[in-house]
């Protein structure tokens, strides 16, 4: 699945499905997003670039199987997979599910409060922030790693995510990279909110599609809620 190293190869409809894997026989894997040419998969299990592998899922409650190479490997965190010799009646349900929650969610009615969800796998930040923006009369989800955050997407379409970079397992950077090929989610601005604050990082995540950059060390959350009601306004 080559889409992951550029925007220009990114040429499929991708959607979050956040679904158990078995791979070669044995559980141990989530599927993070899915088109019909590949998928994210999140383990910690070691494989190499190039392997084959067999990736046994559902859809729908109905069981799924593809075989899939490595592309992309991201040590401890997960791997870029594209599938090879996919089965027509496999392709078909992939296809089918892609289109049927892209409808759903395309028609989920927004309301009239706003709503933002916070990822970052520290307890204070996300205590401090979601008590501040629910003062400011926001809906406020909280997730406590990149992984719980892209589940509640699955389910859930904020008005805006604060995402912080640094954490365990799936970092803000996959996070983004996901949500800004999922062309129901990508629209979602997201704030970067980021202990760290180098111009390489700020960069980066600007090229990935962040809206805004701030550091955790010279932002109160008083300037958080400016922010949001800027970005909003």
């Amino acid at each position: 699945m080559g889409s992951f190293t550029g925007a220009n190869r990114r040429k499929n409809k991708r959607i979050l499905i956040v679904q158990e894997l078995v791979i070669d026989g044995k559980p141990g894997g989530q599927a993070i997003d899915i088109s019909i040419g590949g998928m994210y998969v999140s383990t910690r299990a070691a494989y190499s670039k190039n392997q084959v592998l067999t990736f046994q899922f559902q859809l729908d409650n109905e069981p799924v199987e593809v075989k899939g190479r490595v592309l992309h490997l991201h040590e401890g965190i997960g791997m870029g997979i594209k599938f090879v010799a996919i089965s027509p009646e496999a392709y078909e349900r992939i296809r089918v599910h892609i289109e049927k929650i892209s409808a759903a969610r395309a028609a989920q009615a927004p309301t009239g409060q706003k709503q933002v969800l916070i990822i970052d796998d520290t307890h204070f930040y996300l205590s401090v922030y979601q008590q501040r923006l629910m003062s400011e009369g926001y809906s406020v989800l909280t997730a406590q790693s990149g992984l719980e955050g892209l589940k509640i997407l699955k389910e859930q379409r904020p008005d805006l995510i604060i995402l912080d970079i640094v954490m365990e397992g799936m970092d803000g950077y996959k996070v983004l990279q996901i949500l800004k090929t999922d062309p129901n989610l990508k629209e979602i601005p997201i704030i970067v909110f980021s202990v760290k604050g180098t111009p390489e990082e700020v960069s980066r995540a600007l090229e990935l599609g962040a809206a805004d950059f701030l550091i955790k060390a010279t932002t109160s959350p008083h300037q958080m809620a400016q922010r949001i009601r800027k970005l909003f306004q």
